[in-house]
């Protein structure tokens, strides 16, 4: 009982955190409580529905359960247990006598097999809204006094929050019954006027597609219409027409889906004599002496799926003139928009109120917010379950996430237990193998919505589902698109064959449009945040110790560090001021050219640091003057990580289609960042191409994405580090002279280790702290180790050739391997001596990579591919980052300077690789590798 005590406070809090819109999540806790309460399986709820004026069963579990929701109860009878409850408020329990009087509860139990039930009423602000039954097959007590007392009080807590719900649910299907009243209503008064436009026609009808059994579809009567009111009564007894092959005339045009299979139905069709034709419904031409028809489609011209069939019938042999069958095909036309679009209206405000209603309620998180979207478009359009995923990109494809591997929900998802996992989906069309296809990938990959009205047909071929449970029949998926760039798709699923529709579509375009820029404005946001909180952890951390902390948590009394301190303090006012107008919109500013900011400095000196730092004031200045509750801008790359077209779609971004891989279309960071801070590392890396677009970019912030000719226009601060010498580069040939000056404008030097030896203490002493931290766990709460004099002098007179990164692994060796709780000059000389061994003499290492290099050709000449001889090996560590580099150089000389050449040197793809899509995948995975992972 105690267990219970503190898991029923858990689901009562989910059920009053779901909006009203989540009636069904609802249900399915509530039952869960009484499960864990009663310890049956065997529930039953019903709440009052006055649109239909009974007690509708809304959950069943346990044995016969969609056959038990199927029954209603009356709201009052006092035959029935269920009433006689709701009625008084009062629990009760019932026991199955077989022997006793015949009454309603005795027909119910016999039925579905019931032996004993304990029910109670559920009620919110002292009115009854529904009742809880717990069943159990054979006679006997289900639950005893303080069981039911806590039972009662779970079902309480939740009545309030699950009236709410209820109440909008019944709205709904109050409002879809208008609706569907409202189009029989118009479809009648169609048919009405068709019967007077020719004085011959005795009948006119509209059939529409309705969901029939084992997933096919069936014709039903809409409207019909006939002067003779017994004509219109015998026409409308004849009921649904099937659309098995061969069961009914209208059968051979159409398949069981109501899709048009015949290309003569694609125009009216003509039918002189019905007496002629094997009919289904016989009593057409033996009672109602029907004799010609004729018929016009109405259907969606992308999928030929019947919207609905208008017919026009004689009681006499007659031939429509030309002038007379024009006048019934327009006044087919106008009778499918009465179908289509009479009733859907009421819907489409009630979204666009729902949306707006939902906009203007703080939301600062992107999933619940999701979450709430997505409940309200399963409610409005009826759909049983569904999903919203977010685009993300992977090792440079895009890929469509609506939870993480740990289960973590970065979408939104309802109704779990029909979709326990969903995986990530690749974006793709056709290219894709079948087995990766999915309908949200392809939607995101062609930015058009897209309906699956049978899934089994689908998966049948080679299509675009993938199933995440097998009861799902049918699924609908529309793009989010902001800014003409897919950033996610929600998918809804029915239970039901071919029950999205066109309206339903429409609902959802709505949707895309109305929250589209809120969620690319709070994914931005949330982006922008995890970014500023990495960079405020570099700078945050301050040990108790050091006195010489200067602006953020740059170290040092050394002139040096002084010289970067004063360097950000100067050029950070004229630099935000600049940011200013950005955020002004103040257009004359653009004719000067884009600020920039060049650091120089050896390897591992820092000069990540040093940008952290001058964009934390920056950001704090951004925050007080512009915006208290937002973020600076901020974007990171590597260009060295990339090359190519990799490069270029990084910086400015691509089209769908602008290389292989390129999937969909992407922002370039100087896009995602525009109006604030950007930095580029290993700018002395970039190929030429990237060179004079980064030089067209500074000079007017103008670019073009790859693959594309669209002019666009972003702000930047754009901040480039090198440990390259530029100028030498430029000697060289390998730099542009106009890009370094325009480049340096702003330049900056961030000193080696070795020329501000006076800072190593403190320094020390910062990382000796940081490191601890980290590693400590969160058992320990024992102070940071201190270093002892001695290893201070140590370490300030060693000469450093990594600068602060091998400082900072010299400390965590001794960190690691000390011997108490200071670390003394023997632990640092230790780490000194360990890291010394990690340096072989140069030639060597030089000699044992040319024969490993050697031997690896040699594999591959012999008949092993690049996974096998190179891939493979390096990813279990076996051979270094720098054979592979030698690798590639050598097969440069030997096949050509063009990736395609290199890797079909060495195996790495075959020799199709512009006709082969699999090739291509693999020639995609090739550059990967040697671009990201290697960093050639």
């Amino acid at each position: 009982m105690e267990s219970l005590s503190s898991h029923l406070p858990l689901l009562r809090d989910q059920i009053v955190a779901y909006g009203k819109e989540n009636l069904e999540e609802m249900l399915h806790l509530l039952a869960e409580g009484v499960r864990l309460v009663s310890g049956q399986d065997r529930i039953r709820i019903y709440l009052e529905d006055l649109t239909r004026g009974v007690l509708t069963c809304v959950h069943a579990s346990g044995p016969l359960a969609d056959e038990i929701r199927e029954v209603s109860f009356p709201i009052i009878s006092r035959e029935a247990s269920v009433s006689s409850v709701f009625v008084s408020q009062y629990a009760t329990e019932f026991h199955y006598e077989p022997e006793g009087k015949h009454t309603f509860d005795r027909g119910f139990a016999e039925r579905f097999a019931i032996g004993h039930s304990y029910i109670l009423p559920v009620v919110s602000q002292g009115k009854s809204i529904g009742v809880v039954c717990v069943d159990r097959f054979r006679p006997g007590e289900i639950l005893r006094g303080k069981g039911k007392a806590l039972l009662g009080e779970f079902v309480t807590s939740v009545a309030d929050r699950l009236d709410v719900a209820r109440i909008y649910h019944q709205q709904l299907l109050l409002a879809r019954r208008v609706e569907e009243y409202k189009k029989r209503e118009a479809a009648s008064f169609m048919v009405q006027s068709a019967v007077r436009l020719i004085d011959r026609l005795v009948l006119a009808s509209v059939l529409v597609p309705v969901p029939g059994p084992e997933g096919s579809s069936r014709l039903a009567i809409l409207a019909s219409h006939s002067e003779d009111p017994s004509l219109k009564k015998q026409y409308d007894e004849q009921g649904e027409i099937a659309l098995q092959r061969g069961t009914s005339l209208i059968s051979r045009f159409l398949d069981d889906n109501a899709v048009i299979a015949d290309e003569r139905l694609l125009r009216p069709l003509f039918f002189p004599d019905l007496t002629q034709q094997e009919l289904q419904k016989k009593a057409l031409t033996e009672q109602m002496a029907l004799r010609s028809l004729y018929v016009v489609p109405r259907y969606e011209a992308s999928s030929r799926k019947v919207i609905c069939l208008v017919n026009y019938f004689t009681k006499e042999l007659y031939r429509f003139s030309d002038f007379e069958m024009g006048l019934l095909q327009t006044h087919a036309e106008m009778a499918e928009r009465m179908v289509n679009e009479i009733g859907g209206e009421h819907l489409e405000i009630r979204v666009l109120a729902e949306i707006t209603e939902l906009l203007q309620e703080r939301n600062e998180e992107l999933s619940p917010f999701l979450t709430r979207v997505l409940s309200m478009a399963t409610e409005l359009i009826g759909a049983d379950t569904g999903s919203i995923a977010i685009v993300q990109e992977r090792d440079g494809e895009k890929w469509l996430v609506v939870e993480d591997e740990e289960g973590t929900i970065v979408g939104a998802k309802n109704k779990s237990w029909l979709k326990k996992y969903i995986p990530p989906f690749r974006i793709g069309g056709h290219e894709l193998p079948p087995e990766e296809r999915s309908l949200t990938g392809y939607v995101a990959w062609s930015k058009q919505p897209k309906i699956i009205a049978h899934v089994a047909d689908e998966q049948g071929g080679e299509g675009f589902h993938r199933s995440m449970h097998e009861l799902i029949k049918s699924e609908i998926a529309v793009p989010i698109v902001c800014d003409d760039e897919v950033i996610a798709v929600v998918c809804l699923n029915s239970l039901k064959p071919a029950w999205f529709t066109e309206e339903h579509k429409r609902i959802l375009q709505i949707i895309d449009r109305l929250t589209s820029r809120h969620i690319s404005d709070v994914q931005r946001i949330e982006r922008l945040e995890g970014e500023v909180t990495r960079l405020k952890t570099d700078v945050a951390y301050k040990d108790p110790q050091i006195s010489s902390y200067r602006l953020g948590n740059i170290i040092g009394n050394s002139r040096k560090a002084q010289e970067i301190v004063d360097f950000i303090n100067t050029v950070s006012v004229p630099l935000f001021n600049r940011i200013t107008l950005w955020s002004k919109n103040v257009l004359q500013e653009a004719t000067i050219g884009l600020p920039s900011i060049l650091v120089q400095g050896q390897t591992g000196a820092g000069k990540e640091f040093f940008f952290n730092n001058l964009y934390n004031k920056l950001n704090e200045m951004y925050r007080e003057k512009l915006n208290p509750a937002g973020q600076l801008p901020v974007k990171k790359t590597n260009i060295a990580a990339y090359s190519g077209d990799l490069t270029y779609s990084e910086l400015f971004g691509h089209k769908k289609g602008a290389f292989t891989g390129a999937y969909s279309d992407r922002k370039g960071i100087l896009e995602d960042a525009a109006g604030g801070i950007v930095f580029l590392d290993e700018i002395g890396d970039a190929d030429p191409k990237t060179q004079v677009q980064l030089l067209r970019f500074l000079d007017n912030g103008g670019f073009v994405r790859l693959g594309e000719n669209q002019d666009r226009f972003s702000r930047v601060l754009l901040v480039a580090a090198t440990n390259k010498d530029l100028a030498e580069e430029i000697r060289k040939g390998n730099f542009r002279e106009d890009l370094y000056h325009r480049l340096s404008e702003l330049a900056v030097r961030v000193p080696s280790l070795n020329e501000r030896r006076e800072d190593i203490p403190d320094l020390a002493t910062h990382f000796l702290g940081k490191l601890y931290r980290t590693y400590r766990g969160d058992e320990s709460k024992d102070a940071a180790p201190t270093l002892a004099e001695e290893a201070k002098r140590l370490l300030m007179n060693h000469h450093y050739h990594g600068n602060i990164r091998e400082l900072r692994s010299i400390l965590l060796r001794a960190l690691f391997f000390r011997k108490g709780t200071v670390l003394t000059a023997d632990d640092v000389r230790r780490a000194l001596a360990a890291g010394m061994r990690e340096f072989a003499p140069a030639t060597a290492t030089q000699e044992l990579n040319d024969r490993m290099v050697t031997e690896i050709l040699d594999k591959i000449a012999n008949g092993e591919t690049f996974w096998e001889a190179v891939y493979e090996p390096y990813s279990r560590n076996a051979i270094p980052r720098d054979a592979v580099r030698l690798v590639i150089e050598r097969s440069r000389d030997a096949a050509g300077r063009s990736m395609p050449q290199v890797a079909r040197y060495l195996k790495a793809v075959g020799d199709d690789v512009e006709e082969n899509d699999e090739e291509r995948k693999r020639f995609f995975k090739f550059k990967n590798f040697l671009y990201k992972t290697v960093k050639i």
